[in-house]
């Protein structure tokens, strides 16, 4: 059984993504761990290690709520919970991190508002520093759906390590779109062949067999960064994409295509989850 580490500072996002989170627990046996940061330990009582926070006693009581709320709705799942303090990306970096939990799961605000906590905050931070996949939810993921998976995917190694990382959450049994902009504009027989020889990789390495592909060429993006992301989000709406995978490395597709400030813009409109793994 594996650890699926949520956190959560009790707003409406963030239940979201607990929710989501038992619900894969529900279907996996792994267990989920609601962590919380004590964040205000920094500044105001830093220097005052005898008083006591009086906003923990209440984030104590909101976890004990979320947790029996959890319990209600999915009563097969197990729960723990972890405090600590400090900044939140800083906490996720520790190496322990790495070594207990599988992946962590953030509710993000996405397109609800324009204050999108991807952007300069702590979901943000932990998608770029976490060392273990990070699992975005936006605020509208209030069900788990897993039929129509997306790959992000340039032909390169650690893209078939990512998909491996969301099988334990997602397992097999779905439809995987690969996504593949032709920025070298390589001839459609060439990219035809490439494509066959990638999905027969991916087929042998992970069992998956429903796999299809979709090629844009980079004048569907009008040449701008901002419209490579709105390209992508419009792929998403028309294939009909559940979960969206994303390669975190700066010799793959993702860092080759998009500059951090099209991490940012994609993150502000997130519309489905967004799974970040992590390869070196």
């Amino acid at each position: 059984m594996s650890r699926l580490l949520i956190p959560v500072d009790f707003s409406e996002n963030a239940e979201v993504a607990a929710n989501y989170a038992a619900q894969i627990a529900q279907e996996t046996h792994d267990e989920i761990t609601l962590f919380h940061s004590f964040t205000s330990h920094i500044n105001k009582f830093a220097n005052a290690k005898h008083l006591i926070d009086p906003t923990e006693e209440d984030a104590r009581g909101k976890m004990e709520k979320l947790v029996a709320e959890l319990l209600q709705k999915y009563p097969s799942i197990k729960i723990s919970t972890l405090f600590t303090n400090g900044i939140l990306a800083e906490s996720l970096e520790k190496q322990e991190i790495k070594e207990n939990y599988q992946t962590v799961i953030m509710g993000t605000k996405g397109v609800t508002g324009l204050e999108s906590v991807l952007i300069g905050s702590n979901t943000y931070d932990v998608i770029k520093e976490s060392k273990i996949p990070v699992l975005a939810i936006p605020k509208n993921a209030v069900k788990l759906k897993k039929d129509n998976i997306a790959l992000l995917t340039n032909f390169k190694p650690g893209e078939l390590e990512v998909l491996k990382q969301a099988i334990p959450l997602y397992g097999k049994d779905f439809h995987l779109q690969l996504i593949h902009i032709n920025k070298n504009d390589l001839e459609i027989n060439i990219l035809g062949s490439k494509l066959e020889k990638w999905i027969e990789q991916i087929i042998a390495e992970t069992g998956i067999e429903d796999i299809s592909y979709i090629v844009k060429a980079p004048s569907y993006f009008a040449g701008s960064r901002e419209n490579i992301a709105n390209g992508i989000h419009t792929i998403i709406r028309d294939e009909d994409i559940d979960v969206i995978l994303i390669t975190k490395s700066r010799k793959t597709f993702f860092q080759n295509i998009f500059t951090e400030n099209i991490v940012k813009h994609m993150a502000f409109e997130i519309e489905v989850p967004n799974f970040f793994g992590r390869v070196s």
